[in-house]
């Protein structure tokens, strides 16, 4: 009696461990970051350098993050960067953009100083409905 009672415990687990990853797989919107690279299909997006830039007559850096093609059946539906400056203590400027735009961020230009960089885009999918995004960075250049 005892080893039938353990018998069935045992082989009601696979079921409901089987039961439990369909519930958890099966939500609307899945969101996954490859920054690994060990995805092969996936949109494209390019996050340029910062650079310095005149703006309204000062000198300003600037970045942007940018949709490129998709190696899947998505549509790019939002890009977001950030710029920042070591040793600021401030927590930067953040950019964000709706759909296929290119995101823009500024930041005060200083001469000599090193500027932080990150980014994530993002692309939807019609079946199943999935948003994929990537990060980007952080990276760190010297102006």
């Amino acid at each position: 009696m005892y080893h039938t009672k353990m018998i069935r415990r045992f082989a009601a687990l696979p079921t409901a461990m089987a039961t439990a990853l369909i519930i958890g797989c099966s939500a609307g919107v899945s969101h996954a970051s490859p920054s690994d690279g060990a995805a092969t299909e996936r949109c494209s997006f390019v996050l340029s350098s910062p650079k310095v830039v005149d703006v309204a007559g000062g000198s300003a850096v600037m970045v942007t993050l940018r949709p490129g093609p998709c190696t899947i059946a998505a549509t790019p539906n939002s890009s977001v960067v950030c710029l920042s400056m070591v040793g600021d203590g401030s927590p930067g400027q953040c950019a964000s953009r709706v759909g296929s735009d290119a995101a823009f961020a500024y930041y005060p230009y200083r001469p000599g100083a090193t500027y932080i960089v990150k980014g994530q885009g993002c692309a939807g999918t019609i079946t199943p409905p999935y948003t994929l995004c990537q990060n980007f960075g952080p990276s760190q250049t010297a102006l």
